[in-house]
């Protein structure tokens, strides 16, 4: 779908600013929004596009987060976490790490922060595969 006459699709406006990192007024935060991110989870909506999930689903973050299998990402479609990098968003790191990967999935568990202004966290449960985009 082509945005209106800029000739950008959704998805790429999506991926440059990512549904998670926006508040409800449309500001775009650095970091992703706890309550976008909620909402992601327990409506099962792609953290990117804001559209519904379907199966498989994706996350994606740094190795580091890959090999914790805890997230803090918000689930995605596979083809919307490929556009995300590709964008080079920092989808709520600090900064973008050097390399990404991606953990395709058929379920997850919202993990809920332990303490006040901690992260909401996803785990994959059911992990269908894990790889490194091509650049």
């Amino acid at each position: 779908m082509v945005g209106r006459g800029v000739g950008v699709t959704a998805v790429s406006d999506a991926a440059a600013v990512p549904f998670a990192c926006r508040d409800d007024d449309g500001r775009v935060h650095d970091g992703v929004v706890k309550s976008r991110a909620i909402r992601c989870a327990l409506s099962r909506i792609c953290g990117v596009c804001g559209e519904v999930l379907t199966r498989p689903i994706a996350f994606l973050g740094p190795e580091d987060e890959a090999l914790d299998g805890l997230f803090t990402f918000p689930p995605t479609h596979v083809s919307c976490a490929h556009d995300a990098i590709a964008a080079r968003t920092a989808l709520g790191q600090a900064e973008a790490p050097r390399r990404w990967l991606v953990v395709t999935t058929g379920g997850f568990d919202l993990v809920r922060p332990t303490r006040r202004g901690d992260p909401v966290l996803f785990h994959p449960n059911s992990v269908i595969d894990t790889a490194s985009p091509p650049r």
